[in-house]
């Protein structure tokens, strides 16, 4: 699967260029081989998204729980399970 990072330029959508100093119309897209490479380069755009170069559609991205979140769902779930055994 070939990934592409897509951005809104001004009310338009537009593919990350290979080249960033200049956009150019009809600039050739920078293309991914996986995801990581991909993430990261979506992070650096507010308004990216990963998309699938072929279909064009949107790649779901799933952002992993920092230890943080992971202990506060962890504290919530034991809360909820002591309500519901009452």
């Amino acid at each position: 699967m070939q990934l592409v990072i897509v951005i809104d330029v001004d009310g338009e959508p537009m593919y990350v260029p290979e080249n960033t100093h200049g956009f150019l119309t009809g600039a050739k897209p920078r293309v991914f081989d996986n995801l990581k490479d991909a993430e990261e380069e979506r992070s650096k755009w507010n308004t990216g998204i990963i998309v699938d170069y072929e279909t064009n559609r949107s790649v779901p991205s799933i952002k992993s729980f920092t230890d943080d979140e992971r202990q506060r769902a962890k504290q919530r779930e034991e809360m909820n399970s002591d309500t519901h055994t009452s």
